[in-house]
């Protein structure tokens, strides 16, 4: 037992010195050959621009917990590359950089498990930003920047080099194409087991100005991480999950093409998704998503709102106008959706509710969206704020009111004209139109938008308003045939009447015709004795 535990015991020592060799063995190694000048050096070797780097942390246990690079630029190449490090003058033209990066792996993974093991801790971008211009030519700002420098003997070998390799790429093409496609990438032919904790970036700010259109878009407060992330290409069906956060504002300040001229959207989700596919070992072909927008995003301008705005054929035939929804939608909720994204498409799965202050619009299970040339197709229930539809109502009621009022006053005034104007009373009136429409109290309309963003093909689908002029010459008409009974009943009621007064006339003339014929005849009767 004595000697189990020694042997044991060298084991434990055994492990802790080489634990300790790698790490002095990596802090020197790293230390010896990472520092700004070597790094600064190999980038701007390799492109065409200037590198500032703030400072490069490596400790002693860097072989395990990585190197740390602070305040990292890149910008436009000028005459300070040739100078050490130091003695440069402070980078101004920053293109694209960060604060902070870290690159951490698990080694002691790696090393126990013969390399089948890759446990990558953390890859971490913090605060970066890029200042994007994208050209009216097509071309942008980073290509240039990034190439690698061509001296000058490359430069005059360039047309020639250039000539060589589209030769090179066309032969190259040719034999691809006899040999036929190649084998699907399979990750299960791979034995490393991919474990990371977490990789992406935080803090990120971009901008992206469109010469083409005369705009710039803004990405601030870029939270975007892989998490989690565990992939074992022998055990797929368990063991392939990536855990996603993207959190990030866009927004366009103001733009001079169609569709929309400003928004600002608060991004947000918190998921995961299976990257492979296990009975291929290829790329997952679709990805499912929790994902929406937060309370205070909002769009300026948005072309189905305004073509909405303008009327419809539908809500024309009601004489129903939208003119007092705002020109800026802001969102009063969040407005969260579960989402499928393939091909360029995002499909909606479990449909958001865009709520604002003047409306309601929920989508339907379906509609899409192509981010690649925003041709959408959106159905859904457009309830308008209860203030709204109190405008709407009071508005319906002073045009009925203008239809209506003068053809009532042609009748002549009496208790005809009052049941007249009862049965055909605006609010009524109005209340028969907008039934279709109403629910829970709010009037809603079914709208259809498909078509580009920038010109969409608005309608509304639901319900079907009937003519506001048809519905009140019905109306009309209607008490029309109400007004003839009327003034017929009035008339037999007088007809009856003046019988009445006639016969009870007729029969009190007669009554006194009578009594003054027996009053006659008992003056001229002769006076008889003994009565």
């Amino acid at each position: 037992m004595k000697k189990i535990l020694k042997i044991f015991k060298k084991i434990v020592i055994g492990f802790v010195i080489l634990i300790v060799v790698v790490m002095i063995g990596g802090f020197i190694a790293i230390k010896v050959v990472v520092t700004k000048d070597f790094v600064a050096t190999k980038i701007e070797q390799n492109i065409n621009g200037r590198v500032e780097i703030g400072d490069i942390s490596v400790p002693i246990w860097a072989a395990f917990s990585g190197v740390t690079v602070d305040n990292f630029k890149i910008g436009y190449r000028d005459a300070e590359v040739t100078k050490p490090m130091k003695e440069r003058a402070p980078l101004k033209n920053e293109v694209i950089g960060f604060k902070k990066f870290n690159f951490q792996v698990a080694l002691g993974a790696l090393i126990t498990s013969f390399g089948k093991k890759l446990e990558l801790k953390s890859l971490l971008f913090t605060e970066p930003k890029a200042h994007i211009v994208l050209g009216k030519n097509g071309g942008n700002n980073l290509k240039p920047l990034l190439m690698k420098p061509l001296t000058k003997e490359e430069a005059a070998n360039a047309k020639l080099k250039s000539a060589e390799e589209k030769a090179a790429a066309a032969k190259k093409a040719a034999e691809a194409k006899a040999k036929g496609p190649d084998k699907p990438f399979d990750i299960r032919e791979y034995p490393t087991q991919i474990k990371m904790g977490k990789i992406g970036i935080e803090g990120g700010y971009f901008t992206v100005a469109v010469e083409s259109l005369g705009q710039t878009l803004v990405v601030s407060g870029a939270n975007i991480f892989a998490r989690d992330i565990l992939i074992d290409p022998k055990d797929l069906e368990h063991k392939n999950h990536v855990g996603l956060t993207a959190q990030f504002n866009l927004e366009l300040k103001e733009s001079k093409g169609g569709g929309v001229k400003s928004f600002k959207i608060i991004f947000d989700t918190q998921g995961g998704l299976t990257p492979i596919d296990p009975k291929t070992g290829g790329p997952a072909q679709a990805v499912t998503l929790r994902t929406g927008l937060r309370k205070g995003s909002y769009v300026t301008g948005l072309s189905i709102f305004n073509k909405l705005k303008d009327k419809t054929e539908m809500l024309n035939r009601a004489g129903i106008q939208l003119g007092f929804l705002a020109d800026t939608q802001t969102l009063a909720k969040d407005a969260m959706t579960t989402i499928n994204y393939a091909g360029g498409v995002v499909t909606v799965v479990e449909p958001p509710a865009l709520i604002t202050n003047d409306f309601e619009f929920r989508l339907s299970k379906g509609d899409y969206i192509n981010v690649k040339n925003l041709d959408h197709h959106f159905r859904g229930d457009f309830s308008l704020a209860s203030k709204h539809t109190k405008e709407i109502e009071a508005t319906l009621d002073k045009n009925i009111a203008t239809a209506v009022n003068p053809a009532v006053d042609k009748v002549p005034a009496g208790t005809v004209r009052d049941q007249i104007k009862l049965s055909l009373a605006p609010d009524k009136v109005r209340s028969e139109i907008l039934a279709p429409a109403m629910k829970n109290g709010l009037v809603t309309l079914g709208v259809d938008s498909s078509a580009t963003i920038s010109s969409p093909n608005v309608r509304v689908v639901a319900p079907q308003f009937p003519s506001l002029n048809d519905l009140i010459d019905a109306k009309i008409k209607s008490a029309g045939g109400d007004i003839g009974n009327l003034i017929s009943g009035q008339a037999d009621a007088l007809k009856n009447e003046g019988k009445a007064k006639i016969d009870a006339a007729k029969k009190q003339a007669e009554d006194a015709a009578k009594k003054q014929a027996s009053d006659a005849i008992q003056k001229n009767l002769p006076s008889i004795p003994g009565f």
